[in-house]
């Protein structure tokens, strides 16, 4: 399964809430999630996590170029060759991260473009940043079985230009892709973004610095009496969960409505690119 994170008008969160969506994934002995940066503007993830001259999408891409990873491809539920590409991040967080820049990352994700059946072994959560027509980008969005759109819930012009691209998410709908909205810090309700966007607010992603702090790698103390009591909370009752975060349960919400989906109706390899 891919599931596609983006934005059509800057990338509001994309990043943070992909990295949440797969941090939180159900992992079984078979379905080990794996995140994919995949913008071509540049990945955040090897900087907040100093992941200098570590496997990536730069070894992906050069694998899978010249075909020597490829029967890892294969085998089912396994991720094997992202796996072989993928740094843990502390949590446990399967990652295979871009380079910081856009002339290094744009290449590398035309690459992948190319070779996109190595997302197809397992989970796929893919941070596409911001989609523009004709790009690399937009042909990986075109393969997604799930996009998650995400906007600015406070910007009424970012809401007003997705409803704009609205052949863009009719395109993906109608080639089997599961498309919803993502609203984050929105002072509009969501049935009225619904209603201009035409399509599901599938989450109304909170502010929440804890949260973020988290999934970046940061040290952070629960200030807030809500938080300090969320925090004594989640140590006393359930020292595994994360989800007295406000953003990490809002994802997992999230998690399991795009787990409970039906299956697309359309055969994954007939599948047309989509000019986002």
């Amino acid at each position: 399964m891919i599931i596609a994170v983006c934005s059509l008008s800057g990338a509001p969160g994309v990043t943070t809430l992909a990295t949440a969506l797969a941090a939180v994934w159900p992992t079984g002995p078979l379905t080990v999630p794996v995140l994919v940066e995949a913008d071509a503007s540049g990945g955040d993830l090897a900087a907040w996590h100093r992941l200098a001259g570590r496997p990536g999408l730069v070894s992906l891409a050069a694998s899978v170029r010249a075909g020597t990873d490829l029967s890892l491809v294969q085998e089912p539920g396994t991720h094997g060759v992202l796996l072989r590409h993928g740094t843990e991040l502390p949590g446990g967080l399967r990652a295979v991260t871009a380079p910081t820049t856009a002339h290094e990352a744009s290449a590398v994700v035309a690459a992948l473009a190319h070779r996109s059946q190595v997302l197809r072994s397992g989970v796929s959560v893919v941070d596409l940043g911001r989609v523009m027509p004709g790009t690399a980008g937009a042909h990986l969005l075109s393969l997604a079985d799930v996009a998650v759109f995400t906007v600015a819930g406070g910007d009424a012009a970012q809401i007003h230009r997705l409803s704009r691209c609205r052949d863009v998410l009719d395109a993906l709908a109608e080639n089997g892709t599961a498309v919803g909205v993502a609203v984050r810090g929105s002072r509009f309700p969501a049935a009225e973004v619904s209603a201009v966007t035409g399509y599901p607010v599938w989450a109304e992603v909170p502010h929440d610095p804890a949260g973020a702090a988290f999934l970046r790698g940061e040290a952070f103390r629960p200030r807030g009496l809500r938080e300090r009591f969320a925090a004594w909370s989640h140590a006393r009752q359930d020292p595994e969960t994360v989800d007295w975060m406000p953003l990490l349960a809002c994802a997992r919400r999230l998690a399991n409505h795009v787990e409970d989906l039906p299956p697309a109706p359309v055969p994954l390899g007939h599948r047309a690119e989509v000019a986002a």
